[in-house]
């Protein structure tokens, strides 16, 4: 209420106009700059996907496995090969326009609650200038606003009751990218309390194998195109596509070889070597050909631990050489937390209304990155831009909007200028504390009778003094 009287009260509409139309070009502004900005993400995977694309007859090329993404992102990434652009800026342009896209769902969200203010044009521009979110798309080359988009158009399709269209989005989104997988446990906990009819759910996988389609067409195996996902996960998310050997660049056999570049030494038929590379030194196996499936660390990534790559999370508090069962307690931990969250509503007495829906999109979008086991420092993305709308639905909450877009740039740090500002087992202290303070927002939601006790149990008991009149003496006499 408050937010939506403060932004009525603005009376000079050419004044608020201007001031809109500055600020998206500030927008636009910012992301033109860093263009130029290249980082190993771009010259080792997606500029020698698009290199390969170009040479291997556009969409034709599909048939081969040369990119280890799945393939509506490399459909993307055709159709700028056809365009009379430099490379740079056709990759990069794809992110920038979703960027936007990102904007207008935020704007369709944010004025379901504020029909009559200017409240929802802010929020959107709140998010396309928010620096995750520009550094992400023009600096990194990143694509993660593309899921995003389809996450969030899932999330408005909830909050508006369409809940086919709310599968088909998520569909899209999965389709993407796999990391769209921290939205999926919003659907599945609304199937208890009937808002999400099971029978949409088979919408998701029709979607998602309806995207394959151009890829079968063009003579791309299904076994091929279904080991995507699983090979992002036994990787790490860190594989790649076209790899390199000494010899020249050849398509990746599964999808899963190494394509950072670097100098070292290896031997591309038992994928062994040592060398080093954008993030650092690498001394393994299973990497740097075709058929690799290694990992890498060091350099630019400054996790404490092996299970992580610069991600917040609790694996931050780990040491490097953690024992290998702690990858499946996070496993553990972020199951644990969805059925958790899915008995809680399911029990609740309260009407499952948008605002409860928002609050469990963001503990979901906090918290499963920060139990999982080998998250990278983008996957918090989807976080950062939900904790935005989170707070134009509820401004008490402003700072879990602040904090959560600063511990994503500090993450970001490491990578992008090989620095660690904050220690990032300090800034994985700073995302628990947001995350146990949304969860509790949710419970109390949840539960309103709980904080009627909560607030009971903390004020202490009063006393009342009664004045007792004063004793009277009786004489009692025999008679």
């Amino acid at each position: 209420m408050f937010v939506s009287q403060k932004f009525s009260i603005l009376r000079s509409p050419a004044l608020i106009y201007t001031g809109l139309g500055i600020a998206f070009a500030l927008a636009l502004v910012l992301r033109i700059a860093l263009y130029p900005i290249t980082t190993s993400d771009y010259t080792g995977f997606v500029s020698q996907w698009y290199d390969f694309i170009q040479t291997h007859g556009g969409f034709a090329a599909m048939k081969y496995n040369f990119a280890n993404y799945n393939p509506p992102y490399l459909y993307l990434i055709a159709l700028t090969t056809f365009l009379p652009i430099p490379k740079l800026i056709a990759l990069k342009s794809i992110s920038v326009v979703f960027d936007g896209v990102l904007g207008l769902f935020t704007y369709l969200i944010i004025r379901l609650k504020y029909r009559r203010s200017y409240a929802a044009i802010i929020g959107a521009l709140v998010v396309v200038l928010a620096p995750t979110i520009f550094i992400n798309s023009a600096a990194w080359g990143q694509c993660d606003a593309i899921y995003t988009v389809f996450c969030l158009g899932s999330l408005y399709f909830l909050l508006t009751d369409r809940p086919a269209w709310a599968c088909i989005f998520f569909g899209i989104a999965f389709a993407f990218k796999l990391q769209a997988i921290f939205f999926l446990p919003v659907l599945l906990v609304l199937m208890l309390k009937k808002k999400m009819p099971i029978q949409y759910l088979v919408l998701i996988p029709l979607v998602f194998a309806l995207f394959l389609v151009p890829a079968l067409v063009a003579g791309r195996s299904i076994s091929s195109l279904l080991s995507i996902y699983p090979g992002q996960i036994t990787t790490g998310g860190t594989g790649g596509g076209v790899g390199r050997s000494r010899t020249g660049t050849f398509p990746g056999g599964n999808g899963q070889g190494f394509t950072r570049p670097g100098s070292g030494t290896f031997n591309p038929g038992t994928g062994t070597g040592t060398g080093t590379f954008p993030r650092g030194p690498f001394n393994g196996t299973g990497g740097f050909n075709r058929n690799g499936n290694g990992r890498f660390a060091g350099g630019g990534n400054f996790s404490s631990s092996s299970l992580t790559l610069n991600a917040p999370s609790f694996y931050q508090w780990l040491p490097t050489n953690a024992a290998s069962y702690w990858k499946w307690v996070g496993i553990a931990l972020g199951g644990l937390f969805v059925l958790l969250v899915g008995g809680l509503l399911w029990r609740s007495k309260q009407k499952v209304t948008a605002e409860i829906i928002l609050k469990i999109s963001l503990v979901f979008a906090i918290t499963l990155p920060f139990l999982l086991p080998e998250m990278h420092e983008r996957y918090a993305y989807i976080a950062d831009v939900i904790s935005i709308i989170y707070v134009f639905y509820f401004p008490r909450y402003f700072y879990i909007a602040i904090i959560q877009q600063i511990s994503s740039l500090l993450s970001y740090a490491p990578y992008l200028i090989h620095t660690q500002v904050i220690s990032l087992s300090l800034v994985a202290v700073a995302v628990l504390m947001i995350s146990l303070i949304t969860f509790s927002d949710l419970l109390l939601t949840l539960y309103p009778t709980l904080q009627a006790k909560l607030a009971y149990l903390r004020t202490p008991p009063s006393v009342t003094v009664v004045d007792l009149p004063k004793e009277k003496h009786v004489t009692v006499s025999k008679e």
